[in-house]
């Protein structure tokens, strides 16, 4: 290293030395030796340990570094004391170096660090003194805490912002917060909602102290009443600038007055419900106006009031969409919630929803007769409404009932109705709460109870005087002397006569001369002879003709009573009601019957009715001759001997007494079935419910001789049967279907199906020699054994030419095995001349040919027709046949194509085909 260039390289404020490998000084700065314990020996080429002997002990650390195994190597705060006195701090740093020229040094840097001791030592010094004011401050703040501590009101210190700075422990017992969780937060966080603790401290600036009570909220959402005082006070902490004027704080004292408020209120509302109950004329009125005052004195958010449905009559207050008639469910007859709070789910839901014998808090509390609390209900497995008011924020609730006897209190009859309460926090326990609640719930019931009786009194008037007015019956009373007393409503309607009329008129002058005897002698005998006592036995129903004002004549029955005071006959009374009309309707209702019995004595049918039991109520004459049951046997109307006497008559007994049973147990059941006698005959029955309005009294059994009927159905299905085999013989049952739909042309193109052509060589040279009908005989026999391959492969057979035989596949129901069920039925074919030869001692042989390709089948004419193809299909499948060798299958190319993979084939070569030229053919031998 150059000197000039270390010079360069050095910062002015650091010293350094070299060293070589064995600790000998290489090269030195300028002032160095100024930190030397031995700055004479601060020389090139002497051991730098002896004017640094601190460096002693440290060759390991210095060797490592020289290896490159360390990066460097720090000595701090070594002190030297220098000959004036003072001492110099330095501080060494060690690193390794290597020139240009590979040679390694190690460089020892030395910092001046004087200055920096100095400061700190200061520093320390000022530290000590600060912990020793610290200490005392600490003292002088105990001794404040322990005053704050000992204090039984709450303290709160804020800042003017309102943000806690200080607690004491009272305010912690209190709120139930700890006094981490208190400071930094706002002094609001306490106040319930809607209430402000704030806003105490800026009520009136000018005085000194303001007090206020305000609504808190403790830590487990229990509302408190706490009475503050705020007084304003000066810190004499300023800004760091000194500048800013001296922060004014805040501290409020409080008193828990929570207990004291709730009784008060309490009181207030035991005072207000007795004034509203005072002073209301109907229930309706009276709870209309204590569920808000209620509600709002005891700071409760909403109250509804549960009652049966007698109760709820009483109100007549129901946003009910179905309406509920069951006694035993308690539905919500009124409500009120606070502006406020909105609950529109569930205040909708309550309206809809009823509670049963204890079910949900309000059946609970009905159950019980005891008063119920429960301090959220959105943790309540018994809260019906439980996700519901979790959704609308309702937590705390209880319920009490209303007695209506103090002497039942305890019995679940006296219990009227059910008053339940619900708050958005939750709420503990009130034993006070439930204990006045529980004296207001009598006031509330004694009330009601009261109103009832005063309704029940004024309806019973009410209905007493409705009662004849609005009978239908005709209601009149008759003075001793004849003259009427009293006549209805229904009375003046139906005789017309007006009140005038009837004042100067007696009974004996609208008395019809053709009134039953009987009847007219009770009113003689009560007023003319003055006969009647009160021992007087009465007719239990009498019967009398009235005249009314147009000289019409009104048939009336009903019931007459005496009434006497003091033994004298006051008052002859009567109850009628005019029967003229059901008279004519019996006399029309009488001839209807009898015209009914002659029908059903007439009819053809057997008709029997019986009643829901089974036993017999009726039949006519022709049910006994078509069963031919002795009429000793029906006159017992006994239905197991008349069952038994027809069990004996049909071929399945069993099935018919299963299905009478059956029908039975199946009231509403209709029934048609067919019943078989053993000599031959054929019963249709039919069985219907017979009802009587909505109610089913009986069954109605009609039976109906259909034998001739039956026979002649039977006769044309079996000349049907046989014209669709005959047709399906003709036809492909498919065309047939379309034959019988009267379709004028039918006809359909394939695009792919396997034809062929069937001949039996040497058969046309027999019938040079052959007697004819032996000719067709043995033509038979092959193409009926031909016809039994067809079905068996699902082919159809086309027609017979001669002795040749024509079939396809693929039609008329397409198939994408068509030419393999060719292929399959040509073997066989071959398989069947051979069998037919050897079985009839015969020599036919057979030629066959197949092609394969589009045609179009279809029926031609109007008589005679058959099912026919056409297409060039149809033309090279012939010349296959007519154009190959006896014993031989002989198949175009394109059906070879389709066969290929599956057959043995023989390649014949190209033969001329009329109309077509030269084509390669192939002669199917066998299955591969």
């Amino acid at each position: 290293m150059k000197t000039l260039l270390k010079k360069l390289l050095v910062p002015h404020h650091l010293e350094y030395l070299a060293l070589d490998k064995d600790f000998l000084i290489q090269e030195i700065s300028l002032q160095v030796q100024r930190f030397a314990d031995c700055p004479d020996e601060v020389v090139a080429g002497n051991d730098v340990r002896i004017p640094f002997p601190e460096l002693v002990g440290t060759e390991e650390i210095l060797i490592e570094i020289f290896e490159k195994r360390l990066p460097n190597f720090e000595l701090k705060a070594i002190t030297r004391l220098l000959e004036n006195g003072s001492r110099l701090y330095f501080d060494m740093y060690i690193v390794e170096f290597t020139n240009d020229e590979n040679y390694q040094r190690l460089i020892i840097f030395f910092q001046d660090v004087s200055d920096r001791m100095a400061l700190e030592q200061t520093l320390v010094q000022a530290t000590n003194e600060m912990d020793i004011l610290l200490s005392t401050l600490a003292a002088t703040n105990n001794y404040v805490e322990k005053i704050i501590s000992s204090m039984a009101e709450v303290l709160l210190v804020t800042t003017a912002s309102g943000k806690i700075k200080k607690v004491n422990q009272a305010a912690q017992d209190l709120f139930g917060y700890s006094e981490s969780e208190l400071v930094g937060q706002q002094i609001d966080a306490l106040a319930a909602f809607g209430s402000s603790l704030q806003a105490v401290s800026q009520e009136e600036p000018q005085q000194l102290q303001t007090h206020a009570e305000v609504i808190c909220t403790a830590k487990t959402g229990v509302k408190l009443t706490v009475s503050f005082s705020c007084t304003a006070i000066s810190t004499d902490i300023k800004g760091l600038s000194g500048s800013s004027p001296a922060v004014q704080d805040f501290v409020y004292i409080g008193r828990d007055v929570t207990d004291r408020q709730r009784a008060r209120k309490r009181q207030i509302t035991q005072y207000v419900t007795t004034r509203i109950l005072s002073a209301s004329e109907t229930i309706k009125k009276a709870i209309a106006a204590i569920l808000p005052v209620i509600c709002d004195c005891l700071g409760w958010d909403t109250v509804e009031l549960w009652m049966p449905e007698a109760g709820e009559k009483l109100l007549s207050e129901t946003k009910r969409i179905t309406a509920v008639s069951d006694p035993n469910l308690l539905r919500c007859v009124a409500s009120w919630t606070k502006r406020s709070v909105s609950i529109p789910k569930f205040a909708e839901f309550t309206e809809q929803m009823t509670c049963a014998f204890g079910e949900g808090l309000p059946g609970f509390v009905w159950a019980s007769g005891s008063s119920q609390w429960i301090a959220d209900v959105t943790k309540s497995d018994s809260c019906l409404r439980r996700e519901i008011a979790a959704e609308e924020g309702l937590h705390g609730a209880f319920g009490f009932p209303i007695f209506g006897d103090y002497e039942q209190e305890n019995s679940a009859r006296s219990v009227l109705g059910v008053m339940t309460f619900f708050s958005r926090e939750v709420q503990c326990f009130d034993e006070e709460l439930l204990q006045t609640m529980a004296t207001i719930g009598s006031q509330i019931g004694q009330f009601i109870k009261r109103k009832q009786a005063e309704i029940a009194l004024r309806e019973s008037e009410e209905q007493l005087r409705d009662l004849f007015e609005n009978a239908t019956d005709l209601i009149q009373s008759i003075g001793a002397d004849g003259h009427f007393l009293y006549v209805n409503r229904a009375w003046r309607e139906t005789l017309g006569y007006t009140e005038a009329e009837i004042a100067q008129i007696t009974v004996f002058d609208i008395i019809h001369p053709n009134s039953s005897p009987e009847s007219v002698d009770i009113l003689y005998q009560a007023i003319i002879k003055n006969t009647v006592n009160e021992n007087t036995l009465y007719p239990a129903s009498v019967e009398i003709i009235f005249i009314t004002k147009n000289h019409e004549s009104i048939l009336l029955e009903g019931s007459i009573s005496c009434k006497f005071s003091g033994g004298s006959l006051v008052a002859i009374r009567a109850i009628l009601r005019d029967i003229t009309a059901r008279k004519i309707a019996e006399d029309a209702l009488a001839k209807s019957v009898s015209l009914l019995l002659a029908t059903f004595d007439s009819t053809a049918d057997g008709i029997l009715a019986t009643d829901r039991s089974g036993k017999i109520v009726t039949f006519n004459r022709e049910f006994v001759e078509m069963w031919g049951i002795p009429n000793e046997v029906m006159a017992l109307r006994d239905d197991a001997t008349t069952i038994a006497f027809v069990l004996n008559q049909i071929k399945d007994p069993q099935a018919f007494q299963e299905r009478i049973q059956s029908l039975y147990e199946q009231p509403e059941a209709e029934s048609y079935d067919l019943l078989e006698f053993q000599d031959g005959r054929c019963f249709e029955r039919y069985s219907q419910p017979q009802r009587l309005g909505d109610t089913i009294i009986g069954r109605v059994w009609s039976y109906h001789d259909i034998t001739e009927r039956k026979q002649a159905e039977d006769a044309l299905r079996e000349e049907q049967q046989k014209s669709e085999k005959l047709l399906l013989n003709i036809l492909p049952k498919a065309i047939a279907e379309r034959l019988k739909q009267n379709e004028t042309t039918i006809a359909e193109y394939f695009p792919e199906v396997t034809v062929l052509f069937a001949d039996i060589v040497g058969f046309t040279a027999l019938s040079a020699v052959m007697n004819p009908i032996e000719l067709v005989d043995l033509l038979n026999k092959i193409f009926s054994g031909f016809d039994l391959l067809c079905e068996r492969h699902g082919l159809e057979k086309i027609k017979t030419i001669g002795d040749a035989y024509m079939a396809v596949g693929g039609l008329p129901e397409p198939r994408a095995d068509h030419a393999d069920a060719i292929a399959q039925i040509a073997l066989d074919m071959q398989a069947e001349i051979a069998r037919f030869n050897a079985s009839h001692n015969k020599y036919f042989s057979i030629r066959i040919g197949i092609h394969s390709g589009p045609v179009v089948a279809g029926v031609i004419g109007i008589k005679k027709f058959i099912y026919d193809l056409w297409g060039d299909t149809v033309n090279i499948a012939s010349r296959m046949e007519s154009q190959g060798v006896p014993w031989r299958i002989q198949v175009s190319e394109t059906t070879y194509k389709l066969l290929e993979n599956k057959y043995l084939f023989q390649e014949r070569g190209m033969i001329e085909v009329k109309g077509k030229g030269e084509m390669k053919t192939y002669i199917l031998t066998g299955i591969k």
